[in-house]
């Protein structure tokens, strides 16, 4: 009985040693094989920009020299855009027009000239549009007068729509120059007076869907 055991776990250990062997032999092919490949150095740091049916995308070139091109890929891959790349190291920007308003998810990819591809980067961003716009409203004026002496015209206006991404408030007028004019009023101040104010004023205000975005919407104009 025991010399039939001894043998049984003899057969075991002889087994996992084989076994273990098939798998390192397996792992070192599938190494092998993908080892001599060459993958062109990926780009770093991807950042994007909204833009208002665009998106701006900035990223920083791989040091890698076989890396040629930069394709950038989103909707599922289908559509792209290709740019070369003319240096290492370097910031490279580039602009995505003609986009659907929505949030967009970017892959990209580098390749060399032998059509080797690198790991892909993806930097998701969002194109603003028409349903952007439906959001948003000129700045409520509450009161306009004009100095009798001066001629200076101050407005006040009601409070800016901030949540909304209301950045400022323009005045266009003609100035004392018989000049067009146009004074900024930011989205925190209520009043603004316009010391060389001659005639004629309207208002629009300003909004960016995002602080950092790379176009701004602005409502229609109202006289004043």
């Amino acid at each position: 009985m025991k010399n039939k055991i001894k043998n049984i776990v003899l057969g075991m250990l002889a087994l996992s040693v084989f076994s273990c062997q098939d798998q390192t032999e397996i792992y070192e092919g599938f190494v092998n094989e993908f080892s001599d490949k060459n993958y062109p150095g990926k780009v770093l740091y991807p950042v994007s920009y909204a833009g208002k049916n665009r998106v701006k995308i900035g990223v920083l070139t791989p040091k890698d020299p076989s890396s040629k091109e930069m394709r950038v890929f989103w909707n599922f891959y289908t559509d792209s855009i290709s740019v070369p790349i003319t240096a290492t190291n370097a910031l490279k920007e580039l602009i995505i027009d003609n986009l659907d308003e929505k949030a967009y998810s970017f892959i990209l990819k580098t390749y060399d000239d032998e059509g080797n591809i690198s790991v892909p980067v993806e930097v998701f961003g969002t194109a603003y549009g028409a349903n952007y716009q439906k959001l948003i409203s000129n700045r409520e004026l509450k009161s306009s007068s004009v100095d009798g002496i001066t001629g200076a015209l101050t407005l006040t206006f009601g409070d800016a729509d901030i949540s909304n991404g209301a950045v400022e408030t323009r005045i266009r007028y003609t100035d004392t120059s018989d000049g067009e004019s146009t004074a900024v009023l930011p989205a925190a101040d209520k009043t603004i007076t316009i010391s060389d104010y001659k005639s004629g004023a309207e208002y629009a205000t300003y909004f960016l869907p995002e602080e950092t975005c790379i176009d701004t919407f602005n409502t229609e104009w109202d006289g004043i």
